[in-house]
């Protein structure tokens, strides 16, 4: 690899040309060591990654005459790698830069060892259209829904949540479910977290010994059947509410929610966020915060369809990958 001190004089092995040769003088290439005259082609708080970069650091820089036109920055994670920005300069757009960015770094990131390549991108992001369509130009996956996040007042939620036919037969008879609060798991819990933990639908950040000394009581629930635990909703304090005019709120993140696969049906699992979200209004308040994510397909399909209208803002996240042996070629 190369420093940006040498990107206008030097020319390194996998320097490319724009694919339709339209640009006179563009180079793309490599950077390493000091590329901060790059900083103002990516997102504000990568800057100083820019000052010296290093491992796990993957960066690759587009010049026109010299001067810095392009910048495709990410880093390696475990075997992966994964692009965290792709910036070209606004008056070079439309002509071919931006793939050729995506192609060099992704070969930089396989001669750094990764064995994937993945982006994500919120769908608040101004230019993700741009982005999706470069990366797709560039060979990668089209972009898959991976993550919806909604952020609300707690009392609207339990009023609305509470209406849904579908929700409160199941709450006046719940079949032997019970909403019991959190408590610190005894032995007959440690069995049953270990069985669901076991569940190939289990993620590791969602098991409840992640952060237990930051679990909030007041509206973490475990859910039960027949006096078996097999769910659970689980709260923390947040510090901060990211909607400008509530930061002040006291909020609620719902950081882990589970229920054992076999009782996805039952719809138990928003039964206990119903039961999180009263408790939590009488915890902290009617115009609290809550805040919560999912990964799981159907219910990021409930929270697009059911809270969205009765949420201050919902979130979305997509994912583009790309396979190594086709990014390398």
């Amino acid at each position: 690899m190369i420093g940006i001190a040498g990107v206008k004089d030097r020319v390194g092995m996998n320097d490319v040309t724009a694919p339709n040769g339209g640009i006179a003088g563009l180079r793309v290439a490599p950077l390493s060591a000091n590329a901060a005259a790059f900083a103002a082609l990516g997102f504000p708080r990568l800057a100083p990654v820019l000052n010296q970069l290093e491992p796990p650091w993957v960066a690759v820089g587009a010049t026109v005459g010299g001067l810095p036109a392009g910048l495709a920055l990410g880093q390696i994670q475990d075997d992966g790698a994964r692009l965290l920005s792709l910036t070209v300069a606004r008056s070079l757009r439309n002509r071919g830069i931006g793939r050729t960015l995506a192609a060099g770094w992704g070969r930089a990131a396989a001669a750094a060892g990764a064995t994937g390549l993945v982006t994500a991108f919120s769908d608040k992001l101004p230019e993700r259209a741009a982005l999706a369509a470069t990366l797709s130009a560039a060979g990668w996956t089209a972009p898959r829904l991976t993550h919806v996040r909604a952020i609300g007042e707690a009392a609207p939620m339990v009023e609305a949540v509470g209406r849904w036919p579908s929700l409160t037969g199941r709450l006046r008879d719940p079949d032997g479910f019970s909403f019991d609060p959190w408590r610190t798991p005894d032995a007959d819990d440690r069995a049953a977290i270990a069985d669901l933990a076991a569940e190939p639908d289990h993620l590791p950040l969602m098991h409840p010994d992640v952060r237990a000394e930051r679990i909030e009581p007041a509206c973490s629930i475990a859910v039960r059947r027949q006096g078996m635990l097999v769910g659970w909703v689980l709260a923390e304090r947040a510090e901060s509410v990211p909607l400008d005019g509530y930061r002040d709120r006291p909020a609620i993140d719902y950081r882990s929610a589970y229920l054992a696969r076999s009782l996805w049906h039952t719809g138990m699992l928003v039964g206990a966020y119903w039961h999180a979200y009263a408790r939590q209004v009488a915890a902290f308040g009617p115009t609290s915060i809550a805040m919560f994510g999912t990964m799981f397909p159907r219910m990021m399909s409930l929270v697009r369809r059911r809270f969205a209208p009765i949420s201050l803002r919902v979130d979305e996240t997509f994912e583009m990958i790309r396979e190594p042996a086709a990014g390398s070629q």
